[in-house]
């Protein structure tokens, strides 16, 4: 399959999709497409020509330095065979420290009736891991404030408190 059936395709994918969304979505000038789904994911859609591939990818949250090991070791669970997070897989984007949900289809795609259910699947586990992700650094900064302070406890020795 040549660049510009690749082309070809992916703009009839993304016509069905944005039949779906309501949305006129087709790929720009540098192959990418973005689509904003409910105020707070970006899903970025690029076609890579020379590898005949379709990368759909989402940033889900800045990790922050405090809880990078906690964050990355789950992560790292999470990849482990695709199953927790259905197929897609985690990145660490260094540059920003941002961690990204990261899927690619070869072209020409295999089963493209399930196309639009894959990128569904892709938006709901990117959702759910923004939330786990948000719950994981604040826990682990709430943990950071308690070892943060200052112990004062008491001690006892007979009836004497010091």
């Amino acid at each position: 399959m040549g660049n510009a059936e690749d082309k070809t395709e992916v703009n009839g994918l993304l016509k069905q999709l944005g039949k779906v969304l309501d949305l006129p979505l087709e790929l720009d000038a540098n192959n990418r497409c973005l689509i904003l789904l409910d105020e707070k994911i970006v899903l970025n859609l690029e076609l890579d020509e020379e590898r005949h591939e379709l990368i759909v990818y989402a940033y889900i949250s800045v990790v922050p330095f405090a809880a990078k090991e906690l964050v990355l070791g789950i992560l790292l669970e999470a990849n482990f065979f695709w199953r927790i997070s259905n197929g897609s897989t985690f990145a660490l984007d260094k540059q920003t420290q941002t961690l990204v949900l990261q899927r690619k289809f070869e072209l020409p795609l295999r089963e493209v009736e399930n196309f639009e259910d894959d990128i569904a699947v892709f938006v709901d586990v990117a959702e759910a891991w923004m939330k786990r992700i948000d719950d994981i650094c604040s826990e682990a900064e709430l943990l950071l404030e308690e070892d943060s302070k200052p112990k004062t406890e008491e001690k006892e020795y007979g009836s004497w408190k010091y």
